[in-house]
């Protein structure tokens, strides 16, 4: 079991539980100010008798459903990662593919794509929606970390640090898999965003009675948000890693904020 007192971004043993909320624990480290809640995923078992795991029709039309919406933000990703560099003939990888738009996107401009999803509801989509073929093993299987080091021109994680386990190492070997000179595009919520303080401020003012976002910002359930970053702490993390910052994109008042981080590996 894991030490939560033990920081997943500095490792320091120096965090310590500070916002109790209806269904987890908020904790923060005092050594670096990383937050993150007291629950890890534990994958889940791929069984066609398991309802969670089935795409029946009210599961084909609600991923449907939410199509066009996501569609519009993996377009603007899309035009992102083309800016810099073009996709005919370039190797991706999408990590966290979901119901495979974004990796049909890359298809669709030209390049050869592979995609990551764990969980089997949305590989079978994509492959009925998409024909794209999603691989259920994740970035630091031995599938990816010994077949695939060095290769990949473009890795992509989507609103996805925000929910593994331990995002240090999912960026390392996101990294471990990229090609020198390839790139590295992601987002992912910002904590230091004013909705973000507006709900701490909320939560010590009323003794922890009204935590406001905070509550819909974390959660236990499978694949929920774990963490979120600030934006120094995450670009500290790329770059202890090894890559380059190359351009960086956010709005700290915006309601909904997001960073998006352009890295390089060189």
């Amino acid at each position: 079991m894991y030490d939560f007192s033990r920081c997943k971004l500095c490792a320091a043993t120096a965090a310590s539980r500070t916002y109790e909320l209806a269904k987890t624990t908020v904790y923060a480290c005092s050594a670096c100010g990383f937050h993150y809640i007291s629950h890890l995923d534990s994958l889940p078992a791929e069984s066609t008798g398991n309802p969670a795991q089935t795409l029946n029709q009210k599961a084909w039309d609600y991923i449907e459903s939410r199509l066009p919406g996501n569609g519009k933000q993996l377009k603007k990703n899309l035009d992102l990662v083309s800016h810099h560099l073009s996709l005919t003939g370039s190797y991706c990888l999408d990590i966290g593919a979901g119901a495979g738009l974004f990796p049909r996107l890359l298809a669709d401009s030209g390049a050869f794509v592979h995609g990551i999803e764990p969980q089997g509801i949305f590989r079978e989509f994509a492959q009925r929606k998409f024909g794209i073929d999603l691989n259920e093993e994740t970035i630091e299987s031995r599938h990816w970390q010994q077949g695939f080091t060095n290769f990949f021109d473009v890795v992509t994680l989507w609103d996805i640090l925000e929910h593994v386990n331990f995002p240090s190492e999912t960026l390392q070997n996101a990294y471990n898999v990229t090609k020198p000179g390839g790139w590295l595009f992601l987002d992912t919520p910002r904590r230091d965003a004013l909705y973000y303080r507006i709900s701490e401020w909320a939560y010590r003012l009323s003794g922890g009675k009204n935590a406001l976002f905070l509550e819909s910002l974390y959660s236990p359930l499978p694949f929920r948000h774990k963490q979120i970053f600030t934006l120094r702490q995450l670009v500290q993390l790329v770059k202890s890693i090894g890559y380059t910052v190359i351009s960086l994109h956010n709005n700290v008042l915006q309601p909904q904020n997001k960073m998006v981080l352009v890295c390089q590996k060189l």
